[in-house]
């Protein structure tokens, strides 16, 4: 057995620990690619959408469509009233967690009886445009750290649908994941990976007009793919995925691009991903050009397995 075989069944003995069932795991190198589970088979990848919507983004800047300096307010329905601030958002503020925005909308909770059920489902257009104005800005726009917000993610694929007027999982799928050949990815339920938290089946998640902050589904195959596209300079997206991977704001520990996250003195980048019934992982090492793909139930220890494969 080769060290990378061994790798991915070790990965797969540490994630049974934490009551994984059945992982499906990619791990890739310039010379060889192992595999193990179902990879083909379409799971939740949460937060890992965000990639997808920031690559969005800049293919949409690169047309022209947009400025990522250009500021949402003017995208926002005329009657809202604005949180004081509000108005300086960016649409790369948004795409950095530099907003300012809090990580959810003011009253939602994410803990507690039933909250975790199908959190995000609530938020159609009426209520994402309600909860603006109840919004109060943690830091000014553009110029405190990063502070994550799935809020300001969910945001921002609503803004896009007004600027270009069609619903995001429809730009998302057109723009994105089709000219990529990621036939497995779309926001449907149809054919999804069974999720579990613990040993408990549990119900995907849906995410209204907030689809841009965690709402597409996929196959490990297919994430696989996606990195592998990210780094080739023939694709025809190549100037969007370049644009979405340049680096915004350095820290001592992590660095922010459009969406992605850099972490390992920014030798590693990727996102990863989180629902009730599904924990996701999808990093690329850019010195060895090795990636990892790591889908599991909606248990801890992913990360940590995707990091020791990454290596």
């Amino acid at each position: 057995m080769d060290r990378n075989s061994t790798k991915i069944e070790q990965a797969v003995l540490d994630l049974g620990k934490k009551k994984h069932v059945d992982p499906a795991i990619i791990l890739s190198t310039p010379e060889s690619k192992e595999t193990i589970g179902p990879i083909d088979i379409r799971w939740e990848i949460g937060s890992i959408t965000k990639v997808f919507t920031s690559v969005l983004l800049a293919q949409l800047a690169q047309t022209k469509l947009i400025s990522l300096s250009d500021t949402i307010a003017r995208h926002i329905p005329s009657q809202v009233v604005l949180p004081t601030h509000f108005e300086k958002i960016t649409f790369e503020n948004l795409a950095t967690h530099q907003s300012g925005l809090p990580r959810l909308p003011r009253g939602m909770r994410l803990f507690g009886k039933g909250a975790m059920t199908d959190p995000y489902a609530v938020f159609n257009e009426e209520r994402v445009v309600d909860s603006i104005p109840k919004t109060k800005l943690k830091s000014f726009p553009g110029q405190a750290r990063p502070r994550y917000s799935n809020y300001g993610f969910g945001l921002l694929g609503f803004v896009l649908e007004q600027v270009v007027g069609r619903r995001f999982e429809d730009l998302l799928i057109d723009e994105i994941t089709s000219p990529l050949g990621l036939e497995s990815a779309s926001f449907e339920d149809d054919d999804l990976r069974q999720g579990h938290s613990g040993h408990q089946s549990v119900s995907p998640w849906h995410f209204g007009r907030f689809a841009a902050m965690g709402g597409l589904r996929m196959s490990a195959t297919d994430l696989s793919k996606f990195l592998i596209a990210s780094q080739d300079p023939n694709h025809s997206l190549a100037p969007a995925f370049q644009e979405s991977l340049r680096i915004r704001h350095r820290s001592r520990t992590s660095s922010v691009a459009l969406g992605w996250h850099y972490l390992n003195n920014e030798s590693v980048v990727g996102h990863n991903g989180g629902t009730l019934g599904a924990m996701t992982e999808c990093w690329l090492n850019l010195k060895t050009g090795c990636h990892a793909i790591v889908l599991g139930d909606g248990n801890p220890g992913t990360h940590k397995v995707a990091m020791e494969l990454v290596r």
